[in-house]
């Protein structure tokens, strides 16, 4: 939707229409910077209150997915950098070591998830976010430029060298080929 989207939804009717059309898409994005399933409502919820409140800003210049795809990268950046992330690392990673339960059920969980979507979430944030932008919410590189604030030779440098990354970190055999050719 491109156009001055303020003439055709409220602020109300705006969130209820991005929670029913990218609501999943904008969580599995948000996973992917957090890796938590709480932490990703936490965010979530954030996302969509500021989507609320900055609505009359929305000029409709970029697509409704792309602004408020835009919205969830920034507020998943913003929880990283904040030193309440790091004192819930340090935590989890005490517990981990206290409670052998944790142990056991993080390497079944390991198991479950096959390589190279455990690859790509171990890329370095930019190297992920330009692989999950492409193939989970199948933007096109000029949309991820303009979501991660960089230029389309960026984005595709940065695709190249995920893709690299990807293929040295998963056996060969269990490689989709789309995933890792241009």
């Amino acid at each position: 939707m491109t156009g001055n989207p303020n003439d055709t939804f409220t602020r109300d009717e705006a969130v209820e229409f991005i929670m029913n059309q990218y609501g999943e898409s904008l969580k599995r994005t948000i996973y992917t910077y957090v890796k938590n399933y709480h932490t990703t409502d936490d965010i979530f919820q954030n996302v969509l209150i500021q989507i609320y409140r900055k609505w009359d800003q929305f000029n409709g210049q970029s697509h409704i997915k792309t602004w408020s795809v835009r919205i969830a990268i920034n507020q998943c950046k913003d929880y990283l950098r904040s030193p309440l992330h790091r004192i819930k690392l340090v935590r989890n990673k005490w517990l981990d070591q206290k409670d052998p339960h944790q142990i056991e059920h993080t390497v079944m969980q390991k198991e479950q998830w096959n390589e190279i979507a455990n690859a790509i979430l171990q890329l370095p944030i930019k190297y992920r976010e330009v692989m999950i932008l492409t193939f989970q919410q199948d933007m096109t590189q000029k949309e991820i430029a303009e979501v991660t604030n960089t230029n389309v030779s960026t984005v595709k440098t940065r695709m190249q060298r995920a893709r690299q990354l990807v293929k040295e970190q998963v056996d060969e055999g269990v490689l989709d080929p789309w995933i890792i050719n241009e």
